[in-house]
C-alpha cells in the first residue's frame, strides 16, 4: 500500500439498503461494507428490514454492525400492491431517523432511536436512490449511490433486446436496444411520479457507480439527465470462502444437501424473472439423451420470503412444472426445522434460503457438474463469479452480465481461458449445453476450473473492491461540505415528496 494511502485517515461510511435478506444485491452490499472494514474503515448499514432467519451470516455474526429503522410505520406494501409506494415511504422514515439519530444529543425512542450517533464521512446508497437528497442536502453528507439497474425498466414492462454476445457499441440513442410491453394507462401513470423521482433523486447523488457494463449503459440510457455515464465498479466474492473443499463444510445443514450423485446446481431467488423453469424443463429434456446419467439431480437453492407473493407464486410453479414432467421433487428449508429428507432418488431438491455451509459446500462439490445461471439481461448476477472462483463450469443466458463475467468455450469447447457456456435462452440450446457440460472430460473440467478461478481473482476479488468502493467513498468526500445554495428549496422538496407518496399511500388502496 502506498505511503500517501497509508496517510490518509479512516472513513466512517453509513450503507442504506431497504431489506437486507438474500439476493445479489444483499451479497454486493455486504462484501462492499466487509471490504471496505478490512481497508481499516468504520462501517454500519442501515435496513428497514433484517430477519435473522433469512440473511447472510456476516449481518447476524456480528462482522458487520446493522441497525434496523423506518420499519414502525408503514408496511412493505397493501395487500401485495403499492410496494414502490410504501418501500420508498419506509427509506425516508428511516432517513428522518437516522439524520435525527445524528443530530440530537440524546435518544427520544421513535424520534431519535439511535442517539447519539456519530456523523458519517460518506453514505453509500443502492437500489432505491429516494433518500439521496435527504442525505445530501438534510444530513449535509456525501452520497454514493451504487445501481444495480433502474427500478423505471423492471417495473415499467421494458426489455432490453439488443445488448447480446457479439455487440461491439450501444449507443445512448439506439432506441432499438429497449422496447416496452406497453403496461395499462392506469399503470403508467402510477408509475410516472416515482420514475421522474428515481431519475431526479439520482442525480443528486455526488459518485454514481454501476454493478456492470451493461447497467452502465442501460441507466445512462433511461436517465439522460444523468451527468455522466456511472462508473462500472464490479461486484465480488471473498475468495477465501471458496479456497477450501467441500469436506470443509459440515453440519445438520449440510447432510441435507449432500449426496455423491452427480449434481447440477441453480442459485437465484425464488423470483419469476429468473426464468429457473428454464433450467426444469432443460433438464428434464437432457435426461431423454440416452447417453445422459438418470442418476443426475438437479439443486435449486436460494431467498424465500413467504410474506412475497411472487416467491410464494414462484415456488409453487416450479413444483407444479416437477409434477407435470414427472420429476420427483422434495423441499427443504434451511430457516425451519427440518424433518423431511430428500430420497436417494429424488430428481429435484427445492433448497429454501440455504446456508452459507449449504451453497459452499455444493459449489465446491466434486460431484457438482456445473451452475445454470438461467436469468436474462440479468443486471450482473454474482453467482457465476462464485461457481468460477470454485472451478466449476458455468451454462448462463447470453445477454447482460454473465456475458462480461462467463468466457465461452467456442464451437470446438476449448477455447482458451474459458470458463462455461453462454447460450441463447431456449429449451433445445439448454438441454443441449447440459449434455454438453455433464460430458466434459477430467482434462477439460480441470482447465476450465484453472481459468474460472484466475478470473475471479483477477476480477472480482473482495480486495478489488475495497479498494474502489474506498477511492469513490474519498472521491466523493473529497469535494467537500455540502453547498447551502440549494439545501432550504431541496429540502422542502423532499418533505414534499415525501407528503404526497404518503397521500398516495392512504388514498390509493382505498379505490
Amino acid at each position: 500500500m502506498p505511503s500517501s494511502e497509508k496517510a490518509q485517515s479512516p472513513l466512517r461510511v453509513g450503507f442504506i439498503h431497504p431489506d437486507l435478506g438474500i439476493g445479489g444485491a444483499e451479497r454486493l452490499v455486504v462484501d462492499a461494507a466487509v471490504s471496505l472494514q478490512q481497508r481499516g474503515h468504520e462501517v454500519a448499514i442501515f435496513t428497514s428490514r433484517h430477519d435473522p432467519s433469512r440473511c447472510f451470516e456476516e449481518t447476524r455474526d456480528g462482522t458487520l454492525e446493522v441497525y434496523v429503522l423506518g420499519n414502525s410505520i408503514f408496511p412493505r406494501n397493501f395487500m401485495n400492491a403499492f410496494n414502490i409506494i410504501f418501500a420508498s415511504l419506509r427509506q425516508i422514515h428511516l432517513s428522518f431517523l437516522l439524520i435525527l439519530s445524528i443530530y440530537l444529543p440524546f435518544r427520544i425512542p421513535h424520534v431519535a432511536p439511535l442517539a447519539p450517533l456519530d456523523s458519517f464521512d460518506v453514505f453509500v446508497v443502492d437500489q432505491l436512490s429516494i433518500c439521496v437528497p435527504l442525505l445530501r442536502w438534510l444530513g449535509q453528507t456525501r452520497v454514493v449511490f451504487y445501481c444495480h439497474f433502474p427500478d423505471k425498466l423492471l417495473s415499467g414492462g421494458w426489455e432490453i433486446t439488443s445488448d447480446r454476445v457479439g455487440r461491439k457499441r450501444m449507443n445512448p440513442g439506439d432506441g432499438s436496444a429497449i422496447r416496452t410491453r406497453a403496461p395499462s394507462l392506469l399503470k403508467r401513470l402510477y408509475r410516472w411520479p416515482f420514475d421522474k423521482l428515481e431519475e431526479i433523486t439520482t442525480g443528486e447523488a455526488d459518485i454514481v457507480l454501476a454493478n456492470s457494463k451493461f447497467t452502465s449503459r442501460i441507466y445512462h440510457r433511461a436517465f439522460p439527465s444523468l451527468r455522466e455515464v456511472p462508473k462500472v465498479v464490479y461486484p465480488c466474492i471473498n475468495l477465501d470462502a471458496y479456497s477450501g473443499s467441500s469436506e470443509d463444510f459440515e453440519g445438520a445443514d449440510v447432510d441435507l444437501v449432500k449426496s455423491d450423485r452427480p449434481t447440477f446446481l441453480s442459485l437465484n431467488r425464488f423470483e419469476g424473472k429468473k426464468n429457473v423453469a428454464l433450467a426444469v424443463e432443460a433438464f428434464n429434456k437432457a435426461r431423454q439423451d440416452s447417453s445422459f446419467d438418470k442418476n443426475t439431480r438437479l439443486v435449486i437453492g436460494g431467498g424465500y420470503d413467504d410474506k412475497l407473493e411472487d416467491n410464494i407464486q414462484t415456488l409453487a410453479k416450479l413444483r407444479a412444472l416437477c409434477d407435470r414432467l414427472a420429476l420427483s421433487h422434495v423441499t427443504i428449508s434451511s430457516s425451519e426445522g427440518n424433518s423431511i429428507t430428500a430420497a436417494p432418488t429424488t430428481d429435484v431438491l427445492f433448497l429454501l434460503n440455504f446456508t452459507t455451509s449449504q451453497r459452499s459446500y455444493l459449489l465446491l462439490s466434486p460431484n457438482t457438474l456445473g451452475l445454470l445461471y438461467t436469468p436474462q439481461n440479468e443486471h450482473f448476477g454474482i453467482v457465476p463469479v462464485e461457481a468460477m472462483a470454485c472451478g466449476l463450469p458455468v451454462l448462463a443466458v447470453n445477454n447482460g452480465g454473465p456475458t462480461e463475467t462467463v468466457v465461452d468455450m467456442g464451437a470446438d469447447m476449448n477455447a482458451e481461458n474459458a470458463t462455461g457456456l453462454l447460450r441463447e435462452p431456449d429449451l433445445e440450446s439448454w438441454a443441449e449445453g447440459i449434455t454438453l457440460l455433464s460430458q466434459l472430460s477430467q482434462e477439460q473440467r480441470e482447465r476450465i476450473a484453472r481459468a474460472g478461478k484466475q478470473r475471479a481473482h483477477d476480477l472480482f476479488s473482495l480486495k478489488n473492491l475495497g479498494r474502489e468502493m474506498e477511492d469513490a467513498c474519498r472521491r466523493a468526500k473529497s469535494l467537500g461540505p455540502v453547498g447551502a445554495e440549494e439545501m432550504f428549496v431541496l429540502t422542502v422538496g423532499s418533505v414534499m415528496m415525501a407528503t404526497i407518496m404518503l397521500l398516495m399511500a392512504l388514498i390509493l388502496p382505498s379505490l
